[in-house]
């Protein structure tokens, strides 16, 4: 891959790797300098500091502040079909993961938060497994960090400066369509990412329709999409499909 192709988390990877797999900041921003990512970036320093905070590759070593981080490689996750139970709780994650995996497999850096990561499941398999961001707070600093933190799937692109949120996720039942919309709006304008809310019947297509009509969020109607389980697990199950066959041809997603 050309160097100007590489990301942010590959540029860090190499760098840490030629180090042994761990170093401190400082010597991450010597091998870094130079490189022609750099040239477009004048905050590079700053960019480096947030890449090894932001991905799950990257861990701190001990003690706290140390400014030393290791390389952690990803957990090697082979997806399977899947479909809901018609059970709330075990839904929610199953749709989660149906989420981060499809994120993945067209090339995004996932999120989910950090509690759902540790009590939701898919596949026998805890969140955590699947996502690949570990930590958002610096991309979305401000008063509704919190809130945005919830959101219950992100997938992020890069520019020269870092990540930026292109799809926000939210898997709702029917009390909480609103709340959904509550959080999917308190993402900065500054970021174009279209908003979903995924239901499992028509039920939350109907409330997220009467909503969308209504103060706040009719000015943002064209930003929020309503798609319905059954519409996930066949756009999921389809791109499993579609995916294994992709690399048994020879091709190489942009997601690795």
């Amino acid at each position: 891959m050309k160097e100007e192709k590489l990301t942010w988390k590959d540029v860090v990877r190499n760098a840490l790797l030629e180090l042994g797999g761990q170093g401190h900041l400082s010597e991450i921003n010597k091998i870094v300098k130079g490189h022609p990512k750099t040239k477009t970036n004048p905050t590079w320093q700053d960019t480096i500091r947030r890449v090894v905070r932001q991905y799950k590759i990257f861990e701190p070593v001990l003690p706290e502040k140390s400014g030393i981080y290791k390389v952690v490689e990803e957990i090697s996750l082979k997806p399977e079909s899947q479909g809901f139970t018609k059970e709330p709780e075990v839904d929610h994650g199953i749709a989660q993961g149906m989420l981060v995996t499809l994120g993945k497999i067209y090339g995004y850096e996932t999120y989910a938060p950090p509690h759902d990561q540790t009590i939701r499941t898919f596949q026998d398999k805890p969140l955590r497994d699947f996502v690949t961001v570990s930590n958002c707070t610096s991309i979305f600093k401000g008063p509704n960090l919190a809130k945005i933190r919830e959101v219950d799937t992100l997938w992020f692109d890069e520019d020269d400066y870092g990540l930026f949120p292109v799809y926000a996720f939210e898997v709702e039942e029917t009390t909480r369509v609103k709340s959904g919309l509550d959080r999917l709006l308190k993402i900065p304008r500054r970021f174009p990412a279209q908003f979903f809310i995924i239901g499992p019947s028509a039920k939350e297509k109907d409330l997220f329709n009467q909503y969308v009509s209504q103060t706040p969020f009719r000015e943002f109607r064209d930003r929020f999409i309503f798609r319905l389980y059954k519409e996930l697990e066949e756009l999921y199950n389809s791109a499993l499909v579609h995916n294994e066959r992709r690399e048994q041809f020879g091709i190489i997603g942009k997601g690795g």
